[in-house]
């Protein structure tokens, strides 16, 4: 059957099987139009060594994927995006928007009817102020229109009840059938809540109301489907609604639900569910994440989707409405993912979150006083933390916070007391900004403070973990401690969002600004105003890497390489990648046939083996891999030990090192004939070389010798994560100190 008469078919008249038998043959035809068309979805498919490889929905929010010339471009939506969020971008040509329209109406006329009636758009004209360039609301009400006799619009362009437009619509629909359609946070927040709350209603008739998206903003305020129909019932006597499940990356292609209270994949696309460990395919019932196909994008890479949302296939042909195909059950957005939706949202402002400020342990606002570098009482109280870091059975199985307690324990306090080249005094009060993806990483900047006889503001993340927590709860039960008064009230640890007033205002009495985290946020708190005396010791986006020789790996027996790889292992996956410090290439010297190489490589995916792969993190991960192939020439074909370990090999590419960017356990990999080939990758951003089968202080040696920009330390295997006082070259201590 040929593309044309396929899809002027009803939209629920093939069987799954009719559907595979086309859709086979149909998705490898797109995806070779892509390749040619569009040369970053030829780098992902070469990359990963598929003809037809699922794309991270979320990769239109990093990339413009467009497949056809620009002049044929006649249209650009932008998905959803809270405030703050990137929005994804999607080009459309004339072909490709005709195709999306006609599904949308055919797949809508087979719940509503073909012939056109009255429309309430549950929404404000203002959506419509672009029309080349419009949102995924603006896409919808587009789409929907075109079932429509005439519009009427529910909301005035302040989000409040349009009362005669709404009373217009209802004489214009009179005993006939309508429908309304809105986006369904929307609908509850501006159209259904406030007559819940007065007890005024509106009876609308026989009226069809069609909804999506925003399901993630009515749970987190435990608004769920029932609620939400009753609440329509209640207020404007709407009796049929339908939910229907679909996203700007697949404009057209939406999920309807039917009188069964299920939802169905037409003619036009399909849904497959795969298991976050390697994406193979779920059996039926099974829960698993979301794969969407589409045979409407033509131009632009969006036939094939990954999306961040669960759910599970119910049955095939079967369901009670008589409609074929699969149908299928959402379970809802994926814990901790980017939150997300098919609409954009209508934000209030944001004036009372700049309100928002906690203070969580110590005293604020806290005595500015300076005391002597390694203060007695500094480090009697340093002992206490340690102790209770270190011996409470609640700490001692969490190994971030067991390491921080052995690192201040007594002896190595010393040791780092012992090598300071002066004895002084703090500077006075210092603010830290900490990272939000190292848990533990706040405790060390302000111990270090600590030592140096500061006052200390620790501003915390408002992402928090149940590490953070537990650990700001035993510092807060030394601080109580009555001896430890004194340090209790020179620091504080507090929370408050970005952009709030009280940065500029503790910079304005701060000595020092000690800020730890990407380039961004390095450059947004530095342009804070401060005080004149006030110094800003920053540690930006840093890169590491590993260098392993070959003939080492070959020499071990089992067990000495199990070991090497678990200290590896924690050296990487420990934080995720997400640690500076963490490697993320690794090259290889003396590696003649690749057997070292692989058997490293398989004795990590083994060790992975233990590695938390949540379902967030398998679909951030296929991302991060997606969106560098991509961006990056010269990498590779991927080799994928199902989701917990990607290694990607490459000669040459066209990028600095720290573009290939590695988190949740993927790593980039080259061959050296010899070490100096290493040196122009060296550049400014390489923190810490990890050594195995090297001398750390040779290779360093070296390193200074060929006059390299970066390279701050080099370790050995299972050092990567461990902190100094002296971290990027830079002396904390005595840059806190005067």
């Amino acid at each position: 059957m040929e593309r044309k008469e396929y899809l002027e078919r009803k939209p629920f008249s093939f069987s799954q099987e009719e559907k595979n038998d086309f859709f086979s043959d149909e998705i490898l035809r797109m995806s070779e139009a892509h390749r040619k068309g569009c040369p970053e979805y030829d780098r992902i498919c070469s990359g990963l060594g598929e003809e037809a490889p699922y794309i991270p929905v979320t990769l239109f929010k990093d990339l413009e994927l467009c497949s056809v010339p620009e002049d044929k471009i006649i249209r650009k939506i932008t998905s959803s995006g809270t405030s703050g969020q990137q929005v994804s971008k999607i080009f459309l040509d004339g072909e490709t928007s005709m195709a999306q329209q006609s599904a949308l109406c055919m797949i809508t006329g087979d719940f509503i009817g073909s012939r056109r009636i009255p429309m309430l758009i549950i929404d404000s004209p203002d959506v419509l102020r672009d029309r080349k360039k419009y949102s995924a609301r603006g896409a919808g009400i587009m789409g929907f229109s075109m079932m429509s006799s005439k519009r009427f619009y529910a909301l005035d362009n302040d989000m409040k009840p349009d009362f005669d437009s709404i009373k217009a619509f209802i004489e214009e629909a009179g005993d006939g059938p309508s429908f309304a359609f809105g986006f369904t946070y929307m609908i509850w927040e501006y159209f259904c809540r406030p007559f819940l709350e007065s007890g005024t209603d509106c009876k609308l008739g026989n009226c069809t109301l069609i909804h999506g998206g925003g399901w993630k903003k009515l749970q987190n305020i435990s608004v769920s489907d029932e609620v939400f129909k009753d609440g329509l019932r209640k207020t404007w006597g709407i009796e049929k609604v339908s939910n229907y499940y679909g996203m700007a990356e697949q404009t057209g292609s939406i999920f309807m639900e039917c009188e069964e209270g299920r939802l169905h994949a037409s003619s036009y696309s399909d849904i497959h569910i795969l298991n976050p460990e390697d994406f193979s395919e779920c059996g039926i019932g099974e829960w698993g994440l979301i794969a969407l196909d589409s045979l409407l994008p033509e131009s632009y890479p969006g036939h094939r989707l990954l999306t961040e949302d669960y759910g599970r296939i119910l049955g095939e042909d079967n369901c009670p409405c008589r409609r074929k195909g699969r149908y299928f059950q959402i379970g809802g957005r994926i814990k901790k993912a980017e939150v997300r939706g098919c609409s954009d949202t209508f934000e209030k402002g944001t004036e009372e979150e700049k309100k928002d400020f906690s203070v969580i342990g110590g005293l604020y606002p806290p005595e500015i006083q300076s005391v002597d570098n390694f203060d007695e009482k500094v480090m009697s109280f340093l002992k206490d933390l340690s102790d209770a870091l270190t011996k409470k059975p609640g700490c001692r199985r969490m190994p971030e916070i067991y390491a921080l307690g052995f690192w201040c324990r007594e002896g190595h306090l010393n040791q780092i007391k012992e090598r300071q080249r002066r004895k002084s005094r703090g500077s006075g009060l210092v603010l830290h900004i900490a990272p939000s993806n190292m848990p533990t990483m706040f405790a060390y900047s302000w111990i270090t403070s600590l030592m140096a006889g500061n006052s200390n503001v620790v501003r915390l993340s408002g992402r928090t973990s149940d590490i953070t927590e537990m650990l700001l709860s035993e510092i807060n039960a030394v601080l109580e401690k009555q001896e430890h008064e004194s340090v209790r009230k020179r620091n504080a640890f507090v929370r408050f969002p970005r952009g709030s007033r009280y940065l500029e205002e503790i910079s304005a009495k701060a000595s020092a600004r000690v800020v730890w985290g990407g380039d961004s946020t390095v450059a947004e708190v530095c342009a804070v105003p401060s005080s004149e005396k006030c110094r800003d010791i920053t540690f930006p986006d840093k890169y590491s890497i590993a260098v392993m020789d070959a003939e080492y790996i070959d020499s071990l027996n089992e067990v000495e390489l199990r070991q090497l790889v678990h200290l590896f292992y924690n050296d990487t996956y420990g934080a995720d990648q997400n640690a500076c410090s963490s490697p993320r290439t690794v090259f290889w010297l003396k590696a003649r046939d690749g057997g070292a190489v692989k058997k490293w490589w398989d004795a990590l995916a083994a060790e992975a083996g233990n590695y938390n792969l949540q379902p967030w993190i398998a679909t951030e991960k296929y991302r991060t891999l997606c969106r560098t192939i991509a961006s990056c020439k010269g990498l590779k074909t991927a080799q994928c030990y199902g989701n917990r370990l990607y290694v990607v090999p490459f000669e040459n590419v066209e990028c600095r090192l720290e573009e290939l960017e590695g988190k949740f356990g993927i790593f980039y990999e080259s061959m050296l004939k010899d070490i100096s080939e290493i040196y122009p990758y060296l550049n400014d951003k390489i923190q810490t070389v990890v050594c195995c089968g090297i001398n750390e202080e040779e290779f360093l040696e070296k390193v200074r010798e060929a006059d390299c920009a970066g390279v701050d330390r080099a370790v050995s295997v299972g050092e990567a994560l461990n902190f100094d006082t002296i971290w990027d070259r830079k002396d904390i201590i005595d840059l806190l100190s005067e």
